[in-house]
């Protein structure tokens, strides 16, 4: 395996059912159909599903479940250890839902910067998605200590107090602003549907029996792209 840098306009789904059982045989299909990267979920993919995945061509990247912020990053640089991911390439921390929403900020800005000090620590290079909802304005987002931004479904919107809220909308007419960091985003995912019961969400993808989310990678601001491993 070695680590190079993501391109602009790659395609790059993330699956976790694929994560749980995916097989070479599926990974071979999403390269037949134009799929260039994978991102798959640390603590569900092992080694052999990530050697069906760089075996048909794919490029890797992981991602932890939500919430992994809140006990540090013990555990997955277990599994990237075990995984034999190697230093340097981008380790994307989930940021979402409800608990993420009524976190406290500063509190949440806490336990987001420890996690990323030790994937930096460790010699990975520790990427935020930031999917909905979550608290954090642009701006605390740009002050984290993690170094890619990977924009989820949908629109990323920051907790407002009712007084700010107002005067947001007294200035534009909208009360929802927009968390956008100061960088722009490395990754953006597209939008996929709801899951529904017995059927997990995203979309299935043609021909290869896998539900997936599709993204696609593009430089930041500053010209960053996220760094993912590859066969070789």
């Amino acid at each position: 395996m070695k680590v190079v840098s993501a391109f602009p306009g790659a395609r790059v789904v993330d699956s976790l059912p694929f994560s749980q059982g995916g097989t070479a045989e599926q990974a071979r299909k999403l390269v037949s159909s134009g799929v260039e990267g994978f991102v798959g979920y640390l603590g569900a993919m092992n080694p052999a599903r990530l050697s069906y995945v760089l075996d048909a061509g794919l490029a890797f990247m992981p991602v932890t479940f939500a919430g992994e912020y809140k006990d540090g990053a013990a555990d997955e640089i277990a599994q990237l250890t075990a995984l034999g991911i190697p230093r340097g390439v981008t380790v994307w921390l989930d940021l979402e839902g409800i608990e993420a929403w009524n976190t406290p900020p500063n509190e949440l800005i806490r336990l987001i910067n420890s996690w990323a000090f030790d994937i930096k620590s460790s010699g990975w290079m520790p990427g935020l998605y930031v999917g909905a909802p979550q608290p954090l304005t642009g701006k605390q987002l740009y002050s984290l200590g993690v170094v890619r931004y990977w924009l989820g479904i949908g629109r990323a919107v920051a907790k407002l107090t009712p007084d700010q809220a107002a005067k947001l909308a007294a200035l534009t007419g909208s009360s929802q602003l927009d968390a956008y960091p100061d960088c722009g985003w490395c990754m953006r995912q597209d939008w996929h549907g709801n899951p529904v019961p017995g059927r997990p969400g995203g979309q299935l993808w043609k021909d290869t029996g896998v539900f997936v989310d599709v993204n696609q990678v593009q430089a930041d601001h500053q010209g960053r792209l996220p760094a993912w491993v590859v066969a070789g």
